[in-house]
């Protein structure tokens, strides 16, 4: 389906794309452009900008000036967790999907979502991710979930799913996956985004839904793109968010409960409660007072790992932040597979070698550890191309590192890839390098 911006009235819409933002600018230009650019047309972008105070609402009005599939509200500025109900009590369409104003979408990842959703009829479905981070001027990628249960598409079980959201249970932390809810399930059951949490509150609200009956599909091919960032809300967790978390840890209890799933709850409560005496002994510790440190630490030798973890970390951040010398090289582009001699993608390589650029050439990605690996360890890149007759789906992984901005997966299927463009775009956002007009 063609992702032109008429295929989004209210009448067509299938899926409610929300994004919640605050004081995103540098980010949310990127995450909007994958959301229109995706090639399940049926869908509504709405944008709850809750009290930003940079260009953040600006660069989102400009894109709903642009398309009228893009809305932008006012958020209610209490909280995340309110943020996010404000979006679903604002969404129009049959399911609800979830984008991070700070992340991106593979250009096919609501197409197979919903495709999930019709044959499997799963009120939630996820797909895996690829964490990407700028670190040194370099694009660092990883694929999300590596371990072997989540390489396969499988329904998932509720005490799993509790046990994958333990902070010393499954290493895959599950309630990270953006899932695609369906709302009419949602309503039919007055479920919403628990207000006391500011963070977990995508874990929460999926655990409780299967608590109710919903079932939750995953796929393990990813087309998430979640971006680490040290303004991350997900990166910080304070006495309070903890505290919330513990407290809400029973809601998917019941007088029918499993045992199963009692002990992953419970597994889940000392993982939270260890996080909350590691963070108070920092807090101590940064009020210079040692030994009310050592009390909140007691005998939970996690925690005391936990609290060295954190040492080794700070002594590494302080290194890092000295200036260190940079020696000049030359600009590099990225080619993925083969370019074939006389074509024009292949003079426009050659044009930029003689020129000085490096030219880096990788194979097609032939599975998802090589799609998410693509770009891991380049040094900052000039350029990307795609060779065809590499698949629609390769570019999606082709997340590059351009002069400072980190640019958007590109689209190419099957034709010759423009070069991606080494400047950022007026708004401050990242660019796709697809044909015709941007």
């Amino acid at each position: 389906m063609s992702p032109s911006p008429s295929a989004g009235s209210a009448s067509a819409v299938q899926v409610s794309l929300l994004m919640v933002a605050r004081n995103t600018a540098p980010f949310i230009g990127a995450a909007l452009r994958s959301a229109r650019a995706q090639s399940f047309a049926d869908i509504e972008i709405i944008v709850v900008d809750d009290g930003s105070t940079d260009e953040t609402r600006t660069i989102a009005l400009a894109h709903a000036a642009q398309d009228p599939r893009v809305r932008v509200i006012d958020g209610p500025r209490i909280g995340l967790a309110a943020v996010r109900n404000a979006s679903l009590a604002a969404a129009r369409g049959r399911w609800a999907a979830i984008l991070d104003s700070d992340d991106l979408l593979h250009f096919r990842h609501i197409e197979r979502l919903v495709a999930e959703a019709r044959v499997s009829r799963a009120e939630i479905v996820a797909a895996n991710m690829v964490s990407f981070a700028i670190t040194q001027g370099v694009a660092q990628t990883a694929l999300f979930a590596k371990t072997p249960p989540w390489r396969v598409a499988r329904e998932v079980g509720l005490a799993e799913y509790v046990r994958a959201n333990s902070a010393f249970g499954d290493p895959v932390c599950a309630g990270y996956l953006k899932p695609l809810l369906d709302l009419a399930f949602l309503r039919r059951h007055d479920l919403a985004y628990d207000p006391h949490l500011r963070i977990a509150e995508d874990y929460d609200l999926v655990a409780r839904m299967m608590a109710r009956g919903a079932r939750f599909a995953y796929l393990p091919r990813p087309t998430y793109f979640y971006r680490r960032h040290g303004a991350s809300t997900s990166h910080r967790q304070s006495e309070t968010d903890l505290s919330a978390m513990l407290a809400a840890a029973d809601a998917v209890l019941g007088s029918g409960s499993t045992a199963d799933l009692r002990s992953a709850v419970a597994q889940r409560k000392a993982g939270i409660g260890t996080s909350l005496r590691h963070t108070r002994a920092i807090g101590h510790l940064k009020a210079r007072n040692p030994g009310a440190a050592l009390r909140a630490l007691g005998r939970d030798w996690r925690a005391w790992s936990l609290l060295a973890a954190s040492a080794w970390e700070g002594v590494g951040r302080r290194l890092a932040s000295r200036p260190q010398p940079r020696p000049a090289s030359a600009p590099v582009a990225l080619v993925i597979g083969t370019v074939e001699r006389g074509t024009a993608l292949h003079a426009q390589i050659a044009q930029l070698a003689a020129a000085g650029t490096k030219i880096v050439t990788r194979p097609p990605p032939v599975d998802d550890a090589a799609r998410a690996m693509l770009v891991n360890g380049l040094p900052a890149l000039k350029a990307s191309f795609i060779a065809p007759p590499a698949s629609a789906d390769d570019g999606g992984y082709a997340i590059v590192h351009a002069d400072g901005a980190m640019a958007a997966p590109l689209e190419t299927a099957g034709r010759e890839a423009p070069p991606m463009s080494s400047a950022a775009p007026p708004d401050g956002a990242f660019s796709h390098a697809m044909p015709g007009p941007a």
